[in-house]
């Protein structure tokens, strides 16, 4: 299956949606479909994906619980980011978390494995810590907008470091688990998702 006709059309979507986002009059009809913009990222991978397996299917399972599970603690403890309130733009939540926010954790964790192991990195751990910081970076572009677009809030004067170092020892747990279960790397919009999202969030910083 040709995966040219997907790449056109998230790049029409992003280039859209850069403009939705930054311009006041448009700004809430493209906000309000966010969330199912996420769920576009994540059934792309998983259509485009090679080599299915039991593994894809428990990697896939666990990021999205293990996601989930990190969101749910630091909203209701508060003991990691301070105060962590989700606006209503990522849409229906349940225990303070937005349902897509697990399905983010999915896209980012398997869009990261999939380009960390397309390197020549023998050393897993080394592949690891790449991966988990590309999931770092993406996500720290993405808290710089957060408040702006309603995305979330946290209270912690050192929110983004907070936010970074519980990403990357989460993140780096997920890149170790998608070796260990030996999940198929083969996955051509992996680059395409990972790059868009992170090309089209420094878009929104630079000119929101």
């Amino acid at each position: 299956m040709s995966y040219v006709p997907a790449v056109i059309l998230l790049m029409i979507i992003y280039m859209a949606s850069l403009v939705g986002f930054t311009t006041p009059h448009q700004q809430a009809w493209y906000l309000y479909y966010t969330p199912y913009f996420i769920l576009l990222n994540a059934l792309l991978l998983l259509v485009y994906q090679k080599e299915w397996s039991k593994s894809v299917l428990y990697f896939g399972a666990s990021a999205i619980l293990i996601g989930f599970t990190v969101e749910a603690l630091t909203v209701q403890t508060a003991s990691l980011y301070g105060t962590y309130i989700f606006g209503k733009t990522l849409g229906i939540s349940f225990l303070g978390v937005p349902l897509v926010m697990p399905i983010y954790w999915f896209v980012n964790a398997l869009s990261t494995a999939s380009l960390a192991s397309k390197l020549p990195l023998k050393n897993s751990w080394v592949r690891c810590t790449f991966g988990a910081v590309l999931m770092v970076l993406l996500t720290a572009v993405i808290h710089q907008v957060a408040p702006k677009l309603d995305f979330w809030s946290m209270s912690s004067n050192n929110s983004l470091i907070r936010l970074s170092l519980v990403w990357f020892l989460v993140g780096f747990a997920l890149q170790y688990l998608f070796i260990r279960l030996n999940t198929s790397s083969k996955n051509p919009m992996a680059v395409y998702v990972y790059g868009g999202l992170l090309i089209f969030f420094v878009g929104v910083f630079s000119f929101l």
